[in-house]
């Protein structure tokens, strides 16, 4: 089996389809594409784009399966360090994250933070450490300071959970530290909890209190930029912090300026 055939049949299989699925949908034969998958045949530049088409593949997915193909990668090979890279994330930050006005970031698949706002250093400047590194919120998050501040850590924890085990599965420095605040018992009131709310609400906020400062209650709205075609960035999140009453607008709305 060639190294196209290998990552043909892995994403197949991710998708829980069969050869003759795969192909229906694609408007092929079944024996085509068992050629694909064990050699005998390679793939035309027309038919790559419809498999990336039709899986509706991401792109970090579209540079791995033209890179086994031997066709022509169209997707460009740009590293963290790069001018375009630099320069997409000093966009995003003009455009998104000093636009929104309330704490906003940009994190890589790490939860390095590569890009804040001036909201988010005015509130949360002073829980991060300083250095030349980007500072990663993660580490933050799973420190007894943090976790000092958060008012309802068995309620919010259950909500931080869920989401780091599903970054986990795109980082091992993510999963070494979830897997290390579990053993610390981190995590360990959050089912308990859950299951005493009866019914759970719509939001479950993080009730943060600053020291010195009034109560917050956050959540995070997520997002990506939907035309980017780079595999970085399309890594990155951008999370925007959003007050979930009108007291924690208020507050933040005033410590940030």
């Amino acid at each position: 089996m060639t190294s196209f055939g290998h990552v043909l049949k892995d994403i197949r299989a991710a998708r829980g389809m069969s050869q003759a699925t795969l192909a229906l949908a694609l408007d092929s034969t079944q024996r085509h594409l068992s050629f694909l998958e064990t050699g005998r045949s390679l793939p035309t530049a027309s038919f790559l784009a419809r498999i990336c088409r039709t899986l509706d593949l991401n792109v970090a997915q579209r540079v791995n399966i033209y890179d086994a193909s031997g066709l022509t990668n169209p997707y460009a090979q740009r590293d963290m360090g790069s001018e375009e890279i630099h320069a997409a994330l000093d966009m995003i930050e003009q455009r998104v994250l000093k636009n929104w006005p309330f704490p906003a970031l940009v994190l890589d698949p790490d939860w390095n933070v590569l890009r804040s706002n001036s909201a988010f250093d005015q509130i949360f400047g002073g829980l991060m450490p300083k250095g030349n590194a980007p500072p990663n919120l993660l580490e933050v998050m799973m420190s007894e300071m943090f976790q000092g501040l958060v008012q309802n850590w068995d309620e919010a924890a259950g909500v931080m959970f869920y989401r780091l085990q599903r970054a986990a599965a795109h980082s091992p420095r993510i999963a070494q530290v979830l897997q290390t605040a579990q053993s610390q018992g981190r995590f360990a009131g959050m089912e308990q909890h859950l299951g005493e709310l009866g019914e759970i609400p719509i939001f479950l906020p993080i009730r943060i209190a600053l020291p010195e400062g009034p109560v917050m209650e956050l959540s995070s709205l997520l997002g990506k930029l939907a035309s980017c075609q780079d595999a970085l960035i399309e890594g990155l999140e951008i999370e925007l912090m959003v007050p979930l009453d009108e007291a924690s607008e208020q507050t933040m709305r005033g410590m940030a300026n």
